[in-house]
């Protein structure tokens, strides 16, 4: 059984939702329970990462990550950087959607430059988390 959002389950992208259910049909909402966060996707946003070669999918594994750096950009923004399931450093926007807490609009995604992913490297290696293991 998959969750919805799951990014092993094989209707992760619009590409690939397009051949289960038809060209209309596009992944918008997905529910994070565990952290208690909902995410959200645009047509907007859905093109954006298809301009940076990011799939939905690997922006869901990003938000979930266990190795993520979250950068507060004020009140309402964020940009989440995080390792992919395969090992892809990538960055992901997020909007407050309309002021409500813990509801997320994707606004875009792309993969880290070296300088960003060499931060990156560094900020985990530092983290208490990271620390434990």
């Amino acid at each position: 059984m998959y969750l919805l959002g799951d990014p092993t389950h094989p209707v992760t992208t619009a590409a690939r939702a397009a051949r289960f259910v038809g060209p209309g049909f596009v992944l918008r909402t997905w529910y994070a329970l565990a952290v208690g966060s909902r995410f959200s996707f645009t047509d907007e946003a859905l093109a954006n990462l298809r301009v940076y070669d990011v799939t939905p999918g690997e922006v869901w594994a990003a938000l979930h990550s266990s190795r993520r750096v979250i950068r507060h950009l004020g009140d309402d923004v964020m940009v989440v950087y995080a390792t992919t399931a395969h090992g892809r450093r990538i960055a992901v926007l997020l909007a407050e959607a309309d002021g409500t807490d813990n509801d997320w609009d994707v606004l875009s995604a792309r993969e880290l430059s070296d300088v960003e992913a060499k931060r990156y490297d560094e900020a985990v290696r530092k983290s208490p988390e990271s620390r434990r293991r």
